[in-house]
């Protein structure tokens, strides 16, 4: 059942300095097959609208270097929406809102928090698309269904001054009235003959539309049963029978204000989830800028060596998905297997760069480049692990590995993962000291060093991915 108000292809264009009120939007019209595009400020809404055409202009009100009504009147002033509704977006809920900015220019508006089935009648309206409303009320429309007429009639006598009020004589009708014109309240009679109350319940609940709408059940049952079995399936409250007019007045009014409040915090709510995301996201960017740049500093060391750190990084990575370890996991050996060679930002460029075979003591200081990375990255509070990879990526399984000739497991998993990626790097690329091996030396090199220099499992793992490579995808510089 679709009840939602067909706005497919409108193409609307709104205003509003904080980007999360705009991707809120976004999300609030996401499956209704509008067009919706939105823009941070003015002079981008001016272009916008010059260059594109639009069905709808929304307009914050509020915003800190210009209000809504600014950018509204430089709009008529340039004859940029002659023909185009505009819309005002605004904190102001008050009963007197909308003729105040009917008389400042706008053709209608919608206040925050932005609730879809308000948006959506207010696009109507301008629109069009829904003549038989009446564009004057916006009081909060209640649909009261009962199918006793004279209970129509006493609600709509007691409510009929404060709310806009709809009546429906059965739950098909009140269905076939929801397809067009959204409840902000149903009062909902529970004995119906065709579809009951309980059923018409049911229904409402399982249709993503229509399910967060508050019910009020009007009964005459003492029992506790049904008040129970109501309060289950998510009802708000009761208004027993006969009606008691300043009761039900009261009920109506504070569901209303409990779901206005919950709907603003959800809105809320949902507006820092974004802003959490979006952070979160800037700094896994920045995080992976970083890491790629320090990358690219240390293997600016070795000219023989263009890209290893990245590689090595990527290696790590699908050695840690074949083996199922988690995306955190994947993720962190990823930014570990960046930075491993770090330490060689201490080491010699004349020493890393040495064409023949190193002394004794150069060797010894190429391997500080493990320690000193270490000591570099173990200050990062933040990710205390991030320093394992550095520190232990050329320890070795049978304990005969620098700097600590730690052995088997003593090793740090991302470690030894590690060290299979770059010793798999190494051997396959150009070095000052030699060319790179045939992908077919290199697998039996890594055969040969299982159980001594590498931890069996990743070594195996290595090879699968070796063998499962039989486009050479994993030699291609």
């Amino acid at each position: 059942m679709t009840n939602e108000i067909d706005i497919s292809g409108v193409r609307i264009l709104y205003l509003d300095d904080d980007i999360f009120d705009c991707r809120m939007l976004s999300v609030l019209l996401k499956n209704t097959g509008a067009v919706v595009h939105t823009v941070l400020t003015a002079e981008d809404l001016y272009k916008k609208i010059e260059s594109e055409g639009y069905d709808i202009i929304m307009i914050d009100h509020m915003m800190p270097e210009y209000d809504g009504i600014t950018v509204l009147q430089q709009l008529r002033d340039r004859h940029l929406c002659d023909n185009t509704p505009v819309i005002a977006i605004t904190g102001n809920n008050l009963a007197s809102a909308k003729s105040n900015y009917i008389e400042m220019g706008f053709d209608e508006y919608v206040a925050k928090p932005i609730r879809k089935n308000k948006m959506l009648n207010a696009i109507a309206e301008c629109l069009g698309i829904k003549p038989d409303v009446d564009d004057n009320d916006r009081r909060p429309h209640i649909l009261v269904v009962d199918d006793n007429e004279l209970n129509l009639m006493l609600v709509e006598n007691i409510l009929s001054e404060e709310y806009r009020i709809s009546t429906a004589l059965s739950a098909s009708d009140a269905l076939d009235i929801l397809k067009t014109d959204l409840a902000d309240m149903i009062l909902l009679d529970l004995h119906m003959p065709g579809i009951s109350g309980y059923e018409f319940i049911e229904i409402i609940k399982k249709d993503e539309q229509l399910k967060d709408i508050p019910i009020i059940c009007l009964t005459s049952d003492n029992g506790s049963d049904a008040e129970l079995k109501c309060f289950e399936m998510g009802v708000m409250d009761f208004i027993t029978k006969p009606f008691v007019a300043e009761i039900m007045r009261m009920r109506v009014s504070r569901i209303l204000e409990l779901d206005r409040l919950q709907n603003e915090l959800k809105y809320e709510v949902e507006k820092q989830t974004i802003k959490l995301r979006e952070h979160s996201r800037r700094f896994e960017r920045l995080t992976t800028q970083i890491m790629l740049t320090l990358a690219s500093t240390i293997d600016a060391k070795d000219k023989y060596t263009n890209g290893h750190s990245v590689r090595v990084a990527e290696y790590s990575k699908m050695i840690a998905k074949q083996l199922n370890l988690s995306r955190q996991v994947q993720e962190d050996i990823y930014y570990m297997g960046l930075i491993h060679d770090i330490g060689k930002i201490g080491v010699p460029d004349e020493i890393i760069n040495k064409t023949s075979r190193l002394t004794d003591e150069e060797y010894a200081i190429i391997k500080t480049h493990t320690t000193i990375g270490g000591e570099i990255l173990e200050k990062m509070s933040e990710m205390p692990d991030i320093a394992l990879g550095a520190r232990y990526h050329h320890e070795r399984f049978d304990g005969k590995g620098y700097p600590e000739g730690l052995k088997g497991e003593q090793i740090p998993m991302v470690a030894r993962i590690i060290g299979v990626a770059d010793a798999y790097d190494a051997m396959t690329s150009n070095r000052s000291y030699r060319k790179a091996l045939p992908q077919e030396v290199v697998r039996s090199e890594i055969v040969k060093g299982i159980g001594t220099q590498f931890d069996p499992i990743f070594a195996e793992v290595m090879l699968k991915i070796i063998d499962d490579d039989t486009e050479y995808v994993l030699k291609e510089r």
